[in-house]
């Protein structure tokens, strides 16, 4: 009952039907299998969009919450019993992942002393909870209160804020604006490539992993500087992958941008002058909160035959605090044990934002240039 040699696709097409008839039957029944073809395509690539694509943005998108958590942050306080020698503390909250936390509890915030502990704590009913090395307590809503086993001593914190004085710093009428929030005309790619750093809602500069520094198409020797930056939430990287980033002076001395909040402040964490010399405190901030790095920074002199007779130097500022005070720079920032930190150079270099993996945010990027005197 069926016409040989022809593809009827499964459907009873009877004899006698006429040859143009045979072919828009043909016609009709590829154009319904591209038709679901098409709709299968899609539907993968749906499927492709909504298990790998999306997450990962989110995930990125992740790293700007509107804050960093209920426990984040820094508290303030006093023992309110026993406790007579140091009366006050401080405590430093770091997340660290999988509703985990580290406290460092000090005597006093963001200053160079011995913290009393560094501990681990846990949410468990919406409470942080922690009972380990002789001090317990817990974080509910804005209460943090504790104390010791060993003498009976307990205390009680609340949240604490701290913001750079700087930060908004209005740029002189003498200054060279880098970034004001508009535009990057003021850069170019450390490599050629067609994409570049995001400007963000709000006028953020933000850095893209896949792309290399920015570099300022003009060049500088003496400077005055001011940055203001922000870190992502990284709770679970570590080390030099946790929002890492950084200010090269003259493209070899790096002043370094890491997610440094509640370490010790070692010469590879952030403040430092990147294996050369450690803050004088740390002052960073949690993530999500902005910081300020406000830099003197004076080139080394040569004679006409290029000797070096002076050092660079260099003045930097952490949100206000002055963590290096006209410091010498023997040599530039160098990576490799393999290859010799690089010879303070003699000419105008430019400023370089460092590109390391992570998307830390920037704005209101501005200098002064001062004239060289030899």
């Amino acid at each position: 009952k069926f016409q040989p040699g022809i593809n009827t696709g499964g459907f009873p097409i009877e004899l006698g039907m006429t040859g143009s008839a045979w072919y828009s039957m043909a016609s009709f029944l590829i154009a319904i299998e591209e038709c679901i073809m098409r709709v299968i395509s899609q539907s993968v690539l749906c499927f492709v969009v909504l298990c790998f694509v999306l997450p990962a943005i989110a995930a990125e998108d992740g790293q700007y919450p509107e804050n960093a958590g209920p426990y984040t942050g820094d508290w303030v306080g006093e023992f309110t019993k026993e406790e007579k020698k140091h009366p006050e503390i401080g405590a430093q909250v770091i997340p660290r992942g999988s509703e985990t936390y580290e406290i460092v509890f000090q005597p006093v915030l963001y200053a160079r002393t011995r913290p009393f502990i560094r501990l681990t704590a846990k949410v468990k009913d919406d409470k942080l909870v922690f009972d380990e090395n002789d001090y317990y307590g817990e974080i509910y809503g804005d209460s943090f209160t504790g104390g010791r086993h060993s003498d009976g001593a307990k205390f009680s914190l609340e949240r604490y804020t701290r913001t750079s004085p700087t930060l908004g710093l209005q740029a002189p009428d003498n200054a060279t604006i880098i970034f004001d929030g508009t535009s990057l005309d003021a850069f170019k790619l450390a490599r050629t490539l067609e994409q570049t750093w995001e400007i963000m809602p709000g006028g953020i500069l933000q850095a893209h992993p896949d792309v290399g520094n920015m570099n300022t198409k003009q060049r500088f020797r003496d400077v005055t500087l001011h940055l203001e930056f922000r870190l992502p939430l990284m709770p679970g990287a570590n080390g030099q992958e946790r929002a890492n980033s950084g200010v090269f002076l003259q493209d070899t001395f790096e002043v370094q941008i890491l997610d440094s909040y509640g370490l010790p402040g070692y010469w590879n964490e952030c403040g430092a002058l990147y294996q050369i010399v450690a803050p004088k405190v740390n002052m960073c901030l949690p993530p999500l909160q902005w910081q300020t790095y406000d830099i003197e920074y004076r080139a080394g002199r040569f004679d006409d035959k290029r000797n070096l007779l002076e050092l660079p130097r260099i003045t930097v500022r952490h949100n206000g605090v002055l963590i290096h005070n006209d410091v010498e720079l023997p040599h530039g920032t160098s990576y490799s044990a393999e290859k010799g930190p690089a010879r303070p150079p003699h000419r105008p270099e430019f400023i370089r934002l460092q590109a390391h993996n992570n998307r830390v945010q920037y704005r209101n990027i501005w200098l002064v240039e001062h004239k060289v005197e030899e």
